[in-house]
C-alpha cells in the first residue's frame, strides 16, 4: 500500500488506526472491530486504502478506497 493509507494495528493493548507516513494514531479502541470501523470509514473519506493488521502485526486483509481513472473511449466508437 502507499503512503496515506490508514492502518489498523494492535499496540499496547489497544486498536489503533493510524496513516501511513504519520506518527500517531487518529483513534484508538480496546475493540478491535470499532477500530476497523472507524479505519475504514477514514480510508473512504480520505480516498486512500486500508490495511487491517493481526495482534501480532501481519497483514489480515487490505481494501483500497481510491477513485478508479475510467478508461479512455475509442476515437471509432460512437458516444
Amino acid at each position: 500500500m502507499a503512503e496515506g493509507d490508514v492502518h489498523t494495528v494492535y499496540e499496547d493493548g489497544l486498536w489503533k488506526n493510524r496513516v501511513e507516513g504519520g506518527t500517531r494514531a487518529s483513534n484508538t479502541s480496546p475493540r478491535r472491530v470499532d477500530a476497523v470501523v472507524a479505519g475504514r470509514q477514514a480510508a473512504k473519506k480520505r480516498r486512500v486504502g486500508h490495511v487491517v493488521h493481526t495482534p501480532d502485526g501481519e497483514i489480515e486483509s487490505e481494501h483500497d478506497y481510491r477513485p478508479r481513472s475510467r478508461p479512455a473511449r475509442s476515437a471509432g466508437r460512437p458516444e
